[in-house]
């Protein structure tokens, strides 16, 4: 078995920060607002462009759900999320991607999705209070909304998937391009014994994961968790 795996991240989450995406809504409110006030144009007109404006905004959040960057990599060292630092985007380089060492990891969750794999890390309990300040700071939180509103800011920003959250603290990955089985596999194969690597599954179906050392692929098995 090779040492490692990568993956294909799919979502907006993999360059825009966490966020991002509610400035949408505030930016087309705000457009609406100035068509409904601008009376030097007919009304017609002004139905006319808030169509297109809608159509617009439609496509724009079809086209960033389909954004596919390779933002996930695992190693012995443990697990790596985002866009390589190397990489840039509009002239700037991108933040470095998140290194989670495994004895920050409590377990890994894993979950089939249509054409797709859901991928949830769960921290422990320890890595999950270095967060606590920087995750209920309330005045942080509405600095970090505003700062969204302004052009461009989020290039300085971590994207959505380096940033944990839920409760507890959790990074959430779509991947493409490796199955279900596989990445249960090289997980299981590259993390500790104490990481639970866990396979959900519907209610009614049944499906064991291994629990061996690192560098075999299978191992006693435990009862999957369920959805």
């Amino acid at each position: 078995m090779q040492d490692g795996i990568s993956a294909s991240a799919v979502g907006p989450s993999t360059i825009f920060p966490r966020g991002f995406l509610w400035q949408t809504p505030f930016w087309l409110l705000a457009a609406f607002a100035g068509l409904a006030i601008a009376h030097l144009f007919p009304l017609w007109l002004r139905g006319t462009l808030a169509v297109g404006l809608l159509g617009v905004t439609f496509t724009f959040l079809c086209a960033l759900s389909v954004i596919e960057a390779r933002a996930f990599a695992v190693d012995h060292a443990g697990i790596r999320i985002g866009l390589p630092a190397s990489s840039r985007r509009r002239g700037h380089r991108r933040r470095a991607p998140v290194l989670v060492s495994w004895p920050q990891v409590d377990r890994v969750r894993i979950r089939h999705r249509r054409r797709a794999v859901q991928l949830d890390v769960v921290l422990t309990s320890g890595a999950a209070k270095e967060l606590d300040a920087y995750r209920h700071s309330l005045v942080a939180r509405i600095w970090r909304a505003l700062l969204l509103l302004i052009p461009f800011w989020y290039l300085r920003r971590a994207t959505g998937i380096a940033t944990p959250s839920g409760e507890p603290p959790r990074y959430r990955l779509v991947l493409r391009g490796v199955t279900v089985e596989r990445l249960r596999q090289e997980l299981r194969a590259l993390a500790p014994p104490d990481v639970a690597v866990t396979v959900m599954v519907p209610k009614g179906a049944s499906v064991s994961s291994a629990t061996s050392a690192p560098g075999t692929t299978a191992g006693p098995a435990y009862p999957a968790s369920r959805r």
